[in-house]
């Protein structure tokens, strides 16, 4: 009986501790919204309040000093965010994920997204790289503050602190929201893929023109896709649809591309037709959910600047948002801003191509598949 009660009161113990540290932890991890702190880098002090969903008010002397506090509050709620979209950019995630993320980094660093972001940074104007400065500077004076553990994800995932923030960071991140945005390279190789089998024609069937357009004028590319050699004959099984003259290969491939009309949306209503006379705009960037979200809302102001709305951590503006004066948003088209081409390899150097490109050099040499060549 004695040994029961002993192995309950120590079962009992390690529960109370778990529970203590889980507590701790819990409460130790979390940002400090109250008090007072000093910091280096500011021109004055500045004051960052928070509404009930503690979203950040911040009041300051300098449009500086304001990107500085918004760098210093994105740090305190999103430090695992602006980490791991770095690391996204830099193509820098296997280093934390293992050989699963190999691909990706490749992919990454093949398009060349943070080379562009320390070449853009180099050559940015004197006082759109000093605004870029003051936030990484906040972003740094709360990696230096802090004093708590590091939030869940670095353990999960045992990663290392936060490197120090840099403007060509910011810029990169940027560059990773545009080619997400920009997927038409995803539109040439469907395309690619259909030439194997169809012509143009039969192609326009699957991927018509928005409505009331007509078909985009351009060459005959499944034929010269085949006068170049690229398709070697290949039997596809397939068998026909029930009711219909097509044959299943057909749906498989129409599976591959997006539904057409898929973009982002806004309205504006009049203020002819509201109770207070101004007008109002309503904008969906039709982003997909992510957690935590893609969006972090805040209100900045300073001499000669006040506007509220949603910022993207890592990236010192309100890309969403409002004024005194006006509202903007944003939609995305789907426009076509993006090119792949096609590459003779030497047959007798795999490393080798011709014509060179600089940022990424695509090879076909298969109708279902893209080798890319690393420049590096």
């Amino acid at each position: 009986m004695r040994a029961v009660r002993f192995i309950a009161a120590v079962v009992l113990l390690l529960l109370v501790a778990v529970l203590g540290s889980f507590l701790w932890y819990r409460n130790a991890s979390q940002p400090t919204h109250e008090g007072s702190l000093l910091v280096s880098g500011l021109s004055k002090p500045v004051t960052i309040a928070r509404d009930v969903v503690a979203v950040p008010y911040i009041d300051a002397a300098t449009e500086a000093d304001a990107l500085f506090a918004l760098g210093y509050v994105h740090a305190q709620d999103r430090l695992w965010q602006l980490t791991f979209n770095r690391r996204i950019a830099q193509g820098r995630i296997a280093e934390i994920a293992g050989a699963a993320a190999l691909d990706t980094d490749r992919f990454l660093r093949t398009l060349g997204i943070y080379r562009a972001a320390q070449s853009v940074a180099q050559r940015l104007d004197p006082e759109t790289r000093r605004l870029l400065d003051a936030y990484a500077a906040g972003i740094n004076a709360y990696l230096a503050s802090r004093t708590g553990p590091l939030p869940p994800e670095f353990l999960l995932t045992r990663s290392p602190a936060p490197e120090p923030w840099q403007a060509a960071d910011s810029i990169a991140w940027a560059l990773m929201m545009a080619l997400d945005l920009s997927r038409t390279y995803r539109d040439e190789l469907w395309r690619l893929r259909l030439a194997s089998r169809f012509s143009r024609a039969e192609i326009d069937e699957f991927k018509p023109p928005y409505p009331g357009d007509k078909p985009q004028a351009s060459a005959d590319y499944p034929e010269i896709y085949r006068a170049l050699g690229l398709f070697r004959p290949k039997p596809l099984a397939s068998r026909r649809v029930p009711g219909t003259s097509r044959d299943e290969s057909l749906a498989t491939f129409a599976a591959l591309d997006e539904a057409p009309g898929i973009g982002s949306n806004n309205w504006v209503i009049s203020g002819a037709r509201t109770s207070t006379g101004k007008p109002l705009l309503a904008n969906d960037p039709h982003l997909g959910f992510t957690t935590p979200s893609v969006w972090y809302f805040a209100r900045l102001r300073a001499p000669d600047l006040e506007v509220f709305g949603a910022t993207l951590p890592g990236v010192p503006y309100v890309l969403l948002g409002r004024n005194r004066s006006v509202a903007w948003g944003f939609t995305n088209t789907g426009p076509d801003v993006q090119d792949l081409y096609i590459e003779r390899v030497n047959p007798d150097r795999a490393d080798e191509y011709q014509p060179a490109s600089v940022n990424c050099q695509v090879v076909i040499n298969d109708p279902i598949g893209l080798n890319f060549r690393h420049p590096f």
